[in-house]
């Protein structure tokens, strides 16, 4: 009998597999024949592309995320860069650049105002000290674990309690005292790269922390996003890729899991599947009910990719947000994300990865016509945006909601957005109320990314 079996190798999946592997028998399902997930690099005919998340930031002595990879002893080839975005907005280019006082430069140009100082100072120092607290655990599965869990957050209530209660958009206004909806715009572009919602959905923390992300230590990859997996997959001793499990039976002590190969007896089951799409794999109706609680924070937001392959020796930043005027059909967002492989990545050279918000119910008519629609639309401005000319396009392909359900078994992407309305106990933790079920991934305890997943998987090791 398994201690463990871990379903889903994305970023939390494959974490907890690696720290459970040291003390107990664990078992890493993966139904594809790569690891990672929705942070995964996939095979496409001769050339090879990151499929959706392509940013490795927070790495730093100090966080869970860096004592993860030198504890276990993970290496993977990287670089640091300077900038982590360079934004184009209008006919403005800002570059998110990590000297603070080089990006302060930057903003300054693109939208001048006496007050930018100060309030990047704040959104710096409010990163700083937030990422210095860890004394707190998360755990939602009943009324002691609530208060147990509130209790554990004292430190971060009271050094953060002025902007939990606020939203982002009111606090920012009052801050700078008006603010141009360009420059608004700027910035609803920004946390929703991280937050999945903008200004007017967040209260002033989460805000400060998504707008604090450009200033954390932000890597290239080389090899793509599924090098980091390859590393992590070394220390896993039984990982099990191609299986998909069909379905996990609940006994009185144990879990029955099968696979489309075979079935195995364990204590505790790791979700890493997206919470909302994980109850088909069981029959048991209080695991059901379980999930169906936190139902209602699905709100069928997904990415649309455009996936480009280009033979050029230009040499072009490693991302790029493109915020048009105007929201794309089929689509609920007007900034696409751009990321670029590097001039000195052999595998990854001239391969590049779009994405765009999109909801999952537009594609479940008409998909193919408005597929190709899009992808034409959004090839467009990506070749007139960052002057790529059409014979230099050797590849080009787009993946909606649906290409992600048959690939990564999930539609929904980006996890749960930490909305004003919901940030308090209300989201999934990384336990249950099922005894020897767990969650880890975006869709729970904390947040989408690298950081928040790790924050995740640091959170369940305490809760184990």
């Amino acid at each position: 009998m398994n201690d463990y079996t871990v379903i889903g190798a994305g970023i939390g999946g494959t974490a907890c597999s690696v720290l459970l592997s040291k003390k107990y028998k664990t078992t890493l399902f993966e139904k594809e024949p790569y690891l990672g997930g929705c942070a995964s690099t996939f095979q496409r005919g001769n050339y090879f592309y990151n499929s959706g998340a392509t940013t490795f930031a927070g790495y730093k002595e100090g966080t869970f995320l860096y004592k993860f990879f030198k504890e276990n002893n993970i290496e993977f080839n990287k670089k640091l860069l300077d900038s982590s975005l360079t934004v184009l907005i209008g006919d403005k280019k800002i570059k998110r650049l990590r000297d603070f006082d080089s990006f302060i430069f930057e903003i300054n140009q693109a939208f001048p105002n006496k007050k930018n100082l100060e309030f990047y100072t704040l959104i710096y120092n409010i990163n700083k000290e937030f990422f210095q607290i860890n004394d707190y655990y998360y755990s939602n599965k009943n009324l002691f674990s609530k208060l147990s869990s509130l209790y554990s957050f004292k430190t971060l209530f009271k050094k953060f309690y002025s902007y939990l209660f606020i939203k982002a958009d009111k606090f920012i206004n009052g801050f700078f005292q008006g603010i141009s909806k360009e420059y608004l715009d700027f910035i609803d572009n920004q946390v929703l790269i991280v937050a999945q919602a903008k200004t007017n959905e967040v209260n002033f923390l989460t805000c400060a922390l998504a707008l604090g992300y450009q200033f954390m230590p932000n890597y290239y990859i080389y090899g793509g996003m599924g090098s980091i997996f390859e590393a992590m997959s070394e220390k896993i001793e039984d990982l099990r890729v191609n299986e998909f499990i069909q379905k996990i039976e609940r006994t009185k002590n144990s879990f029955i899991v099968h696979s489309n190969k075979t079935t195995i007896e364990s204590k505790n089951i790791v979700l890493n599947s997206s919470l909302f799409e994980s109850s088909c794999l069981f029959e048991d109706k209080q695991i059901k009910e379980y999930i169906s609680k936190y139902k209602k924070f699905d709100l069928g937001v997904s990415a649309f990719m455009v996936y480009f392959k280009i033979n050029t020796n230009r040499i072009f930043d490693s991302h790029y947000q493109i915020i048009l005027d105007n929201i794309l059909e089929n689509t609920i967002s007007n900034s696409l994300f751009v990321s670029f492989g590097s001039n000195d990545d052999i595998k990854m050279k001239g391969s590049i990865t779009v994405s765009i918000h999109t909801k999952n119910s537009f594609w479940y008519e008409n998909t193919k016509e408005k597929k190709q629609e899009l992808k034409d639309i959004i090839k467009k401005i990506i070749c007139q945006k960052l002057n790529i000319k059409e014979d230099e396009i050797i590849k080009c392909f787009a993946a909606t909601p649906l290409t992600f359900k048959r690939y990564i078994n999930r539609t929904s992407l980006g996890g749960i957005a930490v909305k004003f309305n919901n940030f308090v106990f209300r989201l999934p933790s990384n336990d249950t109320p099922i005894k020897g079920l767990y969650n880890v991934g975006d869709t729970t305890f904390a947040a989408q990314g690298w950081p928040g997943v790790m924050l995740g998987v640091q959170n369940f090791q305490r809760l184990i």
